[in-house]
C-alpha cells in the first residue's frame, strides 16, 4: 500500500488526488482511491507513507540506444557527422558481446535509477548472434521493463548509409528461442534502418519480415539535414509501407504533410529534445505532431551527449515549443503534455498502453514515487514533475 500521496495518474477515468492511496497486489495496481489507506485493514501490508511525494507512472523511455551507456559524454560536444565518425564508426565495431551485456545492464539501471521503468532498446551492434544474445541478457538481469530493438550489425558503413543488406535472418531465431513471448518484461520489437539507411528495397524487405514475426518497427525519420533528401515518409507511402505498427524516432525535418500521413497511417512519433537541439537536427517535432493529431513519446537517445532521465527532455520539449510559438506561430504546449508524453504517450507508442504508462487499477505497478527537497513546496504537482524534479 502506497499511502497519503499526491497522485498523478495520466488516466482520465482515475484522475489526480491532491492526497490518495494505492494498493498494489502483486504485479499490478489494485485499486486508488482518496481514503482508501482508512478503508482497508493494513495489517500484514507492506506500507509505505508517501506523505509529501508525488506518485505517478514509472516514465517510458521511447528511444535510446543503451549499448552506449559506458560512453557517457564521451561526444558532448559533437554535431551528427562527428558523432557518426566517433561512436558507430570507432567504438561500435569494437563491441564485443560481453561488452554489450554490462552495457545493456549499465544503461537499464541508470534508467531505473532516473525513474524510467520501461525502456526501448534501439540495438544497432548486433555484431554476431551471441551479441543479441548478451544484449538481451543484460536487459533481462536488470529487472527493467524493456522493448529490445532488433537492429544490425555496426561494424561497416555498408550496413547504414544507403544500405543494400537485409535485416540479418537471425532476427528469426531471437523471436523464435527468446523473446517468443509479448506479455514477458523484456519484448521484442525491429530496430529497422528505414530509408533515411538502407535502399528501399531493403526496407521493404525488413518491414515485411517485421510483420511476419508480429514486431513494432521502428526507425530514424527526419534527422535535420541528413534526413532531408531522403523524403522518407513521401517515399513510405508511396510504396503502402506505412501502418500503425511504425514508431518514427526524431521527424525535425519532416513536412507538415508527412507527419500528417503518420497520423493518418495510426504511426507513433518520439522525439528526443536535447540530442536534437544539440545536434543541430532542427526544433522538436512535437508541436507540429500533435497538431497533426499525432501526440509523440520521448527518448534520451544517446547518453553520450545528454544524460540518462527523461527529466531534461521534458524541460527542452516545452522550453523548445514556448520559443518556437514565439518565433514560428505553432501552438504552445503545458505541463501536462510533456509530462504524458514521456508516460503514456510513450507506452502507446510502444504498444504497451495496457500495460503501462497510466496509474490504473489492473494495470502493471510501474510507480515512481518523486520526493521534495525540505526546502521546496510543491504548489504544482504537474509542473513540479515535468519541470521541477530530476
Amino acid at each position: 500500500m502506497i499511502c497519503d500521496a499526491t497522485i498523478l495518474s495520466m488516466d482520465a477515468g482515475v484522475g489526480n488526488l491532491r492526497q490518495g492511496s494505492m494498493l498494489v497486489e502483486g504485479e499490478r495496481i489494485a485499486a486508488i482511491a482518496p481514503d482508501l489507506n482508512r478503508d482497508i485493514d493494513l495489517a500484514g501490508l507492506e506500507v509505505i507513507d508517501a506523505r509529501g511525494m508525488i506518485a505517478l507512472p514509472g516514465f517510458v523511455d521511447a528511444h535510446r540506444h543503451i549499448w552506449q551507456s559506458p560512453l557517457t559524454m564521451a561526444a558532448a560536444d559533437a554535431d551528427l557527422n562527428s558523432y557518426f565518425a566517433q561512436v558507430p564508426g570507432k567504438l561500435a565495431p569494437v563491441y564485443s558481446p560481453e561488452d554489450l551485456r554490462i552495457a545493456n545492464r549499465i544503461g537499464a539501471l541508470q534508467a531505473l535509477n532516473a525513474g524510467i521503468t520501461t525502456i526501448f532498446d534501439w540495438c544497432h551492434v548486433l555484431h554476431t548472434p551471441e551479441h543479441a544474445d548478451a544484449a538481451i541478457a543484460g536487459l533481462r538481469d536488470s529487472g527493467i521493463r524493456a522493448v529490445f530493438g532488433y537492429g544490425f550489425p555496426n561494424t561497416e558503413p555498408a550496413w547504414s548509409m544507403d544500405s543494400e543488406r537485409p535485416v540479418p535472418e537471425d532476427i528469426r531465431r531471437v523471436r523464435r528461442d527468446l523473446l517468443a513471448s509479448d506479455e514477458s518484461l523484456v519484448t521484442m520489437a525491429m530496430a529497422a534502418r528505414g530509408p533515411e539507411q538502407s535502399t528501399l528495397e531493403v526496407t521493404r524487405h525488413d518491414i515485411a519480415v517485421a510483420r511476419d514475426l508480429n514486431l513494432l518497427i521502428s526507425m530514424h525519420a527526419g534527422n535535420g539535414a541528413f534526413g532531408l533528401p531522403y523524403r522518407s515518409i513521401e517515399r513510405m507511402h508511396d510504396a503502402k509501407l506505412m501502418g500503425p505498427d511504425l514508431q518514427y524516432v526524431h521527424g525535425n525535418s519532416l513536412t507538415d504533410e508527412s507527419i500528417r500521413r503518420i497520423a493518418d497511417s495510426g504511426g507513433h512519433l518520439v522525439c528526443t529534445p536535447t540530442i536534437e537541439m544539440q545536434m543541430q537536427f532542427g526544433y522538436p517535432a512535437a508541436t507540429r505532431a500533435l497538431a497533426a493529431g499525432v501526440r509523440p513519446g520521448l527518448g534520451v537517445d544517446v547518453v553520450t551527449s545528454t544524460e540518462s532521465s527523461l527529466f531534461p527532455q521534458m524541460a527542452g520539449t516545452f522550453q523548445a515549443a514556448r520559443l518556437q510559438a514565439l518565433e514560428q506561430g505553432t501552438p504552445n504546449i503545458d505541463s501536462r503534455d510533456v509530462l504524458r508524453f514521456a508516460t503514456l504517450d510513450g507506452a502507446a507508442s510502444l504498444r504497451l498502453e495496457r500495460k503501462t504508462g497510466s496509474l490504473t487499477p489492473g494495470k502493471q505497478a510501474d510507480i515512481v514515487l518523486l520526493r521534495p527537497t525540505a526546502l521546496t513546496a510543491i504548489n504544482d504537482p504537474i509542473g513540479f514533475a515535468a519541470l521541477g524534479a530530476s
